[in-house]
């Protein structure tokens, strides 16, 4: 399974059936927090929803196609990363994140994004990553400008969440300008 120590206080773990209760536990304390930018807190509502998506995650990473990992600060669950799916053909992914809202402003996503970023590039070859974030969600806005994405534009009316909708901005960044950074 993916494991991923990327400093001395943050590791990257792929979810497991293990981790159920603590990501239940994190998504519902934050659960008004998350809302705001994403929709499945509306569907986790029991631990048993959080197994599902776990054995979805777990499915993915199997077939090679994604997966979500649990970000651990200091061994505690603070988040989730990981690629929404995997475009062999055109070699391409999405990242997505989240983070409980007690845990913001300690590195734990840039540092996290960084660490897929390289993994995504050096060890799967991909040409390109996206990250889509909504407009409005100006903290998680700031993760793809610090490293070096290109706004490449916006999905107007993208989502539906807490009665409006939402547009999405999409930044992608090619395997070229990933390795020109360093």
């Amino acid at each position: 399974m993916f494991y991923l120590k990327i400093s001395k206080n943050i590791c990257l773990s792929i979810f497991e059936r293990k981790h159920a209760t603590d990501l239940y536990l994190l998504i519902d304390r934050n659960r008004e927090h998350l809302s705001k930018w994403l929709s499945f807190p509306v569907y986790t509502n029991k631990i048993e929803d959080t197994i599902a998506f776990i054995d979805k995650s777990q499915k993915r990473y199997i077939d090679n196609n994604g997966f979500w990992a649990g970000i651990w600060y200091k061994q505690q669950l603070v988040g989730a990363i990981g690629y929404l799916y995997i475009d062999w053909k055109a070699k391409k992914t999405e990242i997505g994140y989240w983070l409980g809202e007690e845990f913001q402003g300690k590195g734990c996503i840039t540092i996290a994004t960084q660490q897929l970023l390289n993994y995504a590039f050096k060890t799967l070859k991909l040409n390109k990553v996206e990250i889509n974030v909504a407009k409005k969600n100006l903290k998680s806005l700031q993760i793809p400008k610090r490293l070096g994405f290109v706004e490449e534009g916006i999905i107007r009316d993208y989502e539906y969440l807490q009665g409006r909708y939402h547009d999405r901005i999409v930044h992608g960044l090619l395997r070229t300008e990933w390795v020109n950074q360093k």
